[in-house]
């Protein structure tokens, strides 16, 4: 961040802006912090850059300090059961929609089902001490799960859990990430705005044989963190 970014962070933690409340424009931060305006529309890019405050929707001048994610960091696997668990919080998940339907294009591709195939999709509300984490968008092949019903999943349960009751066990995974801004639907959901900037992360479940097994499709509202060998 360059110098002008790091005393208004500093400021945010003093409290000088509240959550939620919008910046002054960059002309106004370059007066009071006796800098130019560059360095101010900088200065507030850097900010958005490093989460501490985000873009109004609508209104690109304009920037507003950010509310903290209910977790703000989360590395491994990103297991919301898991991680709520390590932090001494109690998971949960509400079962928004479960339907069976045939797989489109991009869902299809990534599962490499066939012409035809279809999958059952479920959307689920992933909780935390009954706050909301993330949004859910589980993909499981029609074909590898027979029978697979919604009350499988009710109350809570594991989906990797109700998989091995199928005889399906998870080996890898592959992930893949893209930027999008909350819909009007997503938004109301997950208590933000539309409009704001997040991170999607599809991810593609493998056996140990490398066969697809399960695709999900996930809002978080944590900033996923990753650890690669080099």
């Amino acid at each position: 961040m360059n110098d002008l970014a790091i005393k208004i962070y500093a400021d945010i933690k003093k409290g000088a802006y509240k959550i939620g409340e919008t910046l002054p424009d960059a002309a106004a931060l370059a007066e009071k912090y006796g800098v130019d305006r560059k360095l101010a529309r900088e200065g507030i890019g850097d900010l958005v850059y490093e989460g501490a405050v985000e873009r109004v929707p609508g209104k690109r001048s304009k920037a507003r300090v950010r509310a903290p994610y209910v977790w703000d960091l989360v590395t491994g696997n990103h297991s919301f059961t898991g991680e709520a668990k390590r932090r001494g919080q109690k998971p949960g998940n509400r079962i928004l929609t479960f339907e069976k339907r045939p797989a489109w294009p991009q869902v299809a591709r990534r599962l490499k089902l066939e012409e035809g195939d279809e999958v059952n999709v479920m959307e689920r509300l992933l909780l935390a001490d009954d706050k909301p984490v993330g949004l859910e968008y589980s993909y499981m092949p029609s074909k590898f799960y027979a029978g697979v019903t919604r009350e499988m999943f009710e109350g809570g349960k594991s989906t990797f859990a109700v998989m091995e009751t199928f005889g399906h066990v998870s080996a890898t995974a592959v992930d893949e990430l893209s930027t999008a801004t909350l819909e009007q639907r997503e938004a109301r959901i997950l208590g933000m705005d539309t409009g704001v900037p997040v991170l999607i992360r599809f991810r593609v479940t493998l056996n140990p044989d490398g066969i697809p097994i399960k695709g999900s499709r996930a809002i978080y509202l944590f900033n996923p963190g990753y650890s690669v060998a080099i």
